[in-house]
């Protein structure tokens, strides 16, 4: 496993050209490979439910919430999962 000389992040092989590079998953810097001994052998593909969702607005929290206004809040999330289930 290599690390990118600009930002750190771990660097991935790619073919470009019919040439064997490493490239920066961050950044997409790209450098020669010394070997071609590098594979990927999986890759991770995370379920909606997985990743965290913050609602910041202003004034939140700081005052009771009408039923209303929960109803929407809660219709809004639902919303936002399910356009990224669709991707």
């Amino acid at each position: 496993m290599e690390f990118c000389d600009k930002c750190g992040a771990m660097m991935l092989p790619v073919k470009e050209d019919n040439k064997s590079l490493l490239r920066c998953r961050e950044c997409s810097w790209t450098k020669p490979m010394k070997e071609e001994k590098y594979t990927v052998e999986f890759r991770v593909k995370h379920s909606p439910k997985e990743k965290i969702v913050i609602v910041e607005e202003e004034g939140f929290g700081q005052e009771e919430m009408t039923e209303d206004e929960k109803r929407e809040r809660r219709k809004a999330i639902l919303e936002f999962y399910e356009a990224e289930g669709d991707d």
